[in-house]
């Protein structure tokens, strides 16, 4: 082809991609979301099994909730599995990212088997992190006892990348909720997503997260949050999304290769290392330890983008929480981009005394180098006033004992505030603009001395081991290895290329979108 032929080509090419953007702009501006059945928590039934099984340490503490902390990845997908195992009534699945990996198919496998045996599942996503699912999840959907819906989703299925531009001041408002309740009866909350990164199931990387299963009075606030999402305008079941069908015969086939998988899979290594769990005799037993207390679910109103005022999302609860604190708040954020408003407020409160801890990602552990690039210029003005600022190592000296190999890269996705030694915050809030104006979060808060003194002096005891402790010498930031007793002037394990793209990426006015 000559030239003109290949400028003729090339001025086609651009003509055609514009007019697909002009067509998705008109498509995205204005949505209809069309009608859908409303549906809500079941009440609960004494004679269900999960009723049965808290009833006596429920009627033990009334109005209060009990959580159990769920650190390590295998015990936090165990609880996952166990519960779906037990339900008899009802399931319901609230995540913003649900993969198709291992850890995301088995859970698949025990919400069908669930379904199966009668129990009603719905299944809430964001659409966001569902790209290339329609196919999946409209054949789930087609079970009797299984509803599918996506939040706040791209009516656009073919073109979504061009569909997320045209409409994105729409599209850049996603739902960070994530929640998984049982019968009405016992919640997970957290800030785990569904994803082998996230249970200890990746040779690649693996994440420090942190979960709490709940039972009491905060369960029932657990179902009213999922039930005001799942019957929000902005969340539109999965076929009405997509002209993709399946026929009955396409449905046996996939759930005969569903048992195939399922048997195969009982060799699997992760299968051995779940069954090595304590939790599973831990619970077998009834011996599980409850942390009792007050406690409080936080969480965004669905359109979160129409509620301009600060006391109208998360932010306000969160703000009120931290500024109870008496003696000393302790920050875990894994995305931790304070803003130059909100470094001077936690200065502010750092000089008038409160003793603040800071935990976040280094560079080389972050899986969000935008993140970093935002965060990196508020932690010289954060130390010249006080604030303890640790960041996590990505590779550890002592891995824990349920990674896959000790070539994991550690990171950090756990979000998490204490005050006090007193409150806990724990869910899917990070300290970024990102969590405060633009997604929606949730998370529980309790007030439970024990648990709360637990986690700060579980994380401190880990400080020197897994993290670097930042401060400032000569007017310079350094890193201090406390492990090893030496002193780092530059990002500690980051490669050039990683620090020269945080350095170009913080060049961009891009920090409200962090």
């Amino acid at each position: 082809m000559n030239a003109n032929g290949l400028q003729s080509l090339t001025f086609l090419r651009i003509v055609l991609l514009w007019a697909v953007i002009t067509t998705l702009v008109g498509c995205q501006s204005s949505p209809v979301y069309p009608d859908k059945v409303i549906t809500t928590k079941l009440a609960v039934q004494p004679d269900w099994p999960l009723v049965q099984y808290v009833q006596a340490d429920v009627k033990a503490h009334p109005l209060q909730t009990g959580v159990l902390p769920l650190t390590d990845g295998l015990d936090a997908f165990i609880a996952r599995l166990a519960l779906v195992n037990a339900a008899s009534a009802s399931i319901d699945l609230q995540y913003y990212i649900y993969r198709g990996d291992d850890t995301g198919r088995l859970l698949t496998w025990h919400l069908i088997d669930a379904a199966q045996r009668g129990v009603r599942v719905r299944i809430l996503l964001d659409d966001m992190a569902v790209k290339d699912a329609d196919e999946a999840l409209v054949m789930l959907a087609e079970h009797k006892n299984i509803q599918v819906r996506l939040y706040n989703p791209s009516f656009e299925r073919d073109f979504r990348n061009l569909a997320f531009v045209a409409g994105f001041s729409r599209l850049n408002h996603r739902m960070h909720n994530k929640s998984l309740t049982v019968d009405n009866t016992i919640s997970v909350v957290g800030g785990r997503n569904i994803g082998n990164e996230y249970f200890s199931n990746d040779t690649n990387v693996e994440f420090g997260d942190f979960d709490l299963m709940t039972i009491g009075h905060a369960v029932d606030e657990v179902s009213d949050q999922f039930d005001l999402y799942w019957n929000s305008p902005l969340t539109v079941e999965v076929a009405e999304l997509t002209s993709h069908s399946v026929t009955a015969e396409e449905i046996d086939t996939a759930l005969a290769l569903v048992e195939a998988e399922k048997a195969a899979y009982q060799t699997n290594p992760y299968i051995t290392r779940l069954m090595s769990s304590e939790l599973i005799t831990q619970m077998q037993n009834h011996d599980l330890h409850w942390y009792w207390g007050s406690a409080k679910l936080v969480y965004d109103q669905p359109d979160k983008q129409n509620h301009q005022l600060d006391s109208d999302n998360i932010l306000a609860d969160l703000g009120e929480f931290l500024q109870q604190a008496e003696k000393e708040v302790f920050i875990v954020s894994p995305y931790f981009v304070p803003t130059r408003e909100g470094t001077q407020n936690i200065i502010k409160t750092a000089n008038a005394g409160i003793d603040i801890t800071i935990l976040t990602n280094s560079l080389a552990a972050t899986d969000v180098l935008a993140v970093h690039a935002g965060y990196r210029q508020y932690r010289q003005p954060l130390l010249e006033a006080g604030v303890k600022i640790y960041e996590v190592k990505a590779n550890p000296e002592q891995k824990k004992t349920s990674s896959w190999t000790g070539s994991s890269k550690s990171s950090l996705h756990a979000k998490t505030f204490v005050t006090d030694k007193q409150s806990i915050f724990v869910g899917s809030f990070n300290f970024d603009p990102r969590s405060a104006w633009l997604n929606t979060e949730m998370g529980l808060i309790i007030d439970n001395q024990e648990l709360a003194s637990e986690v700060v002096e579980g994380i401190e005891a880990s400080l020197a081991k897994n993290t670097y402790r930042l401060a400032i010498e000569e007017g310079e930031l350094v890193w201090f290895d406390d492990l090893h007793q030496r002193t780092i002037y530059s990002e500690p394990d980051a490669g050039l290329w990683r620090k020269f793209l945080v350095d170009c990426i913080a060049l961009l006015p891009i920090e409200s979108q962090l």
